[in-house]
């Protein structure tokens, strides 16, 4: 079984160019005969961080030229941790017809998934480059670091999916849960306001997984280095997800196509 996990894996990985197309037509897709294209994606959510950055830096006596950043980055990176995990409750069941009627390595559908989600992100991030050229902040090497924080996002992603895509096939009170509980995280998680207002409570955010991986990628880009407890508590945490959702994917993977 852990041998055809891995083959399944390494094939869906090697049709990287099937994925990548059909993710971006997807998306194009969606906004197809708009004027914008996807590029609506990135002035939704323009709109939201200007807004909403504007209006709690008054609220939180922050200064708008480092708290718009800020918020911008918090807004894009946990709403690629959440639209991962929101939608990989569907990864399997959305493609019930598509399992069924091909060949296809399962693990395929789950790198469509992440790569639809990389095009939005990387359409968004274009908000940050705007944000810092009105309100520049001195970046050094340390920026490279979002990199591996990027990257550790992803593969935790890819095997959260792998984890959750299955479960949810399975039980189909799974996908409002989650979203719950992702929706419960964004109000835990430092996105619009900042930890250090919780002084006495801070303990509460380190205990936030997802406040870890979100500070891999935001503090790079704010000019800063994450600290060795956000780069532990993140790698081992990818580390054990990777673990247990590989042993689960193998023992439960020739049963995904009944549940879907």
């Amino acid at each position: 079984m852990l041998r055809q996990a891995w083959d399944d894996i390494v094939d869906g990985l090697r049709r990287w160019r099937t994925w990548t197309y059909l993710s971006s037509h997807e998306i194009r897709r969606q906004y197809q005969r708009s004027l914008l294209g996807p590029f609506w994606l990135t002035l939704n959510m323009g709109i939201l961080v200007g807004a909403l950055g504007w209006f709690y830096a008054g609220v939180f006596g922050q200064e708008i030229s480092s708290f718009l950043p800020y918020v911008a980055l918090g807004f894009m990176v946990f709403g690629l941790i959440s639209s991962i995990i929101n939608d990989s409750t569907a990864v399997f069941s959305g493609a019930a017809a598509s399992i069924r009627q091909s060949q296809l390595p399962l693990s395929f559908y789950v790198y469509k998934l992440l790569a639809r989600h990389l095009i939005a992100f990387a359409h968004n991030f274009a908000i940050y480059v705007v944000v810092w050229l009105i309100f520049p902040i001195p970046l050094d090497w340390s920026v490279l670091l979002a990199i591996p924080g990027l990257m550790l996002i992803i593969i935790s992603g890819f095997f959260a999916s792998l984890l959750i895509g299955p479960i949810a096939a399975r039980f189909r009170d799974i996908p409002p849960i989650v979203g719950s509980i992702v929706q419960i995280f964004f109000f835990l998680t430092p996105v619009f306001w900042s930890a250090d207002s919780l002084s006495d409570r801070a303990y509460f955010v380190h205990a936030n997984p997802f406040y870890h991986y979100l500070e891999l990628v935001r503090r790079p880009l704010m000019g800063g280095v994450p600290s060795d407890l956000s780069w532990i508590v993140a790698g081992s945490l990818t580390v054990v997800l990777a673990v247990v959702a590989f042993v689960f994917f193998a023992r439960f993977r020739s049963q995904i196509a009944y549940w879907a």
